[in-house]
């Protein structure tokens, strides 16, 4: 057997197991979403044809997140099938290093890292704003049982004050899902507030479309509209509402610069991007940790601490890549340095570890 030949045969059998373990995980992910969906109140009388849809296309975004973990254990199930078969045994008794192993594995995940990135993530963000889109227009009237996480925004315009709300924001800041606003008196009290499933910003103002309006010892008031004044460009908007993972890689440049172009701070939307770019030398510092608790022969059976050691590296990666991102977001760190230390990390520590294997 010629070593490309060998090279394709383990390629073909990684990139199987990936397939595997991502659907699996798609399906878990797809039921658990689609149960919670189904719990919350403000979904009792949507179909279950379009519980499925929003839960299909939130779907999407969650597995990204999930894609280092599918890649971390995909490489330690196909190294410890190859174990129990004795092919590896084989195949290092013919001469053949760790590395030359390693390398149709490292290959295949260069090759999903890129896919990732480029493919994947555009895909998924699409999916996740239609997922914004559709809840908005079937339940964006509704009360939310997350609405103490919805970000706020102080706004003013014609003289008239009002703090700001939304859990949804498309078309670039000028389109919002799940409003809800505080006018303010000038004294900085609440005098209205106004709750509405979407808005639109026009000339100066946005555009409410039909708002629950309840004013300061009144009943709520159903109107056809509400304009609110405002002075706030739609930049700004997305900048601060807009959840950086909903945006496009081919996207992210473009707002960063035009968030630093008016003076904002941009780590979120830069983090994010450099995230990305680091995802194809993750998933290869993946499969690294993965050959450091998969590669050595384990009789039936005796595979067990090999997984578990394998979720304990990747947990603590996860954990440290969850800090990172937290620092490079909020402008403790540089979002570069945040986005590759992680990685950098834990490849150096699964190359260190894979020569003190071998080598001694």
């Amino acid at each position: 057997m010629s070593r490309m030949t060998l090279n394709r045969y383990f390629l073909k059998l990684y990139l199987k197991s990936v397939a595997g373990t991502l659907m699996m995980v798609f399906g878990l992910a797809y039921l658990v979403d689609l149960i919670e969906l189904s719990r919350r109140g403000r979904f009792d009388d949507i179909s279950f044809g379009t519980l499925a849809a929003i839960s299909a296309f939130r779907v999407p975004s969650f597995l990204e997140q999930a894609f280092p973990f599918v890649i971390l254990f995909a490489s330690i199930f196909t190294l410890v099938s190859l174990n129990r078969r004795m092919e590896l045994v084989v195949t290092r008794a013919a001469g053949i290093s760790i590395w030359q192993i390693l390398a149709p594995f490292l290959f295949g995940s260069l090759l999903l890292g890129i896919f990732a990135t480029t493919v994947y993530n555009p895909l998924a963000s699409l999916a996740q704003m239609h997922s914004a889109q559709i809840e908005t227009l079937v339940a964006g009237d509704r009360a939310d049982d997350n609405a103490d996480r919805t970000p706020w925004l102080r706004q003013s315009g014609d003289g008239v004050s009002s703090i700001l709300g939304a859990k949804a924001v498309s078309s670039g800041g000028i389109e919002l899902g799940g409003v809800t606003a505080f006018v303010l008196t000038d004294d900085g009290v609440a005098r209205e507030r106004i709750d509405a499933p979407r808005a639109t910003l026009t000339n100066g103002a946005w555009e409410l479309a039909d708002p629950v309006v309840t004013v300061i010892g009144q009943p709520p008031e159903k109107r056809a509209s509400y304009r609110l004044p405002t002075t706030l460009l739609p930049e700004y908007i997305e900048q601060r509402l807009a959840d950086p993972n909903t945006i496009s890689v081919w996207e992210l440049p473009s707002k960063i610069e035009v968030a630093r172009s008016l003076g904002y701070n941009a780590d979120a939307f830069s983090m994010r991007l450099y995230t990305l770019l680091a995802k194809p030398a993750l998933f290869m510092a993946m499969t690294l940790l993965a050959a450091t608790v998969a590669v050595r022969y384990s009789r039936l059976g005796q595979s067990g601490p090999a997984i578990v050691g394998g979720v304990a590296a990747g947990f603590v990666l996860y954990v440290a890549t969850f800090l990172a991102q937290a620092l490079g977001s909020n402008s403790v760190v540089s979002p570069v340095l945040a986005a590759w230390f992680p990685v950098v990390a834990a490849g150096l520590f699964g190359a260190t570890f894979l020569l003190h294997q071998e080598d001694g």
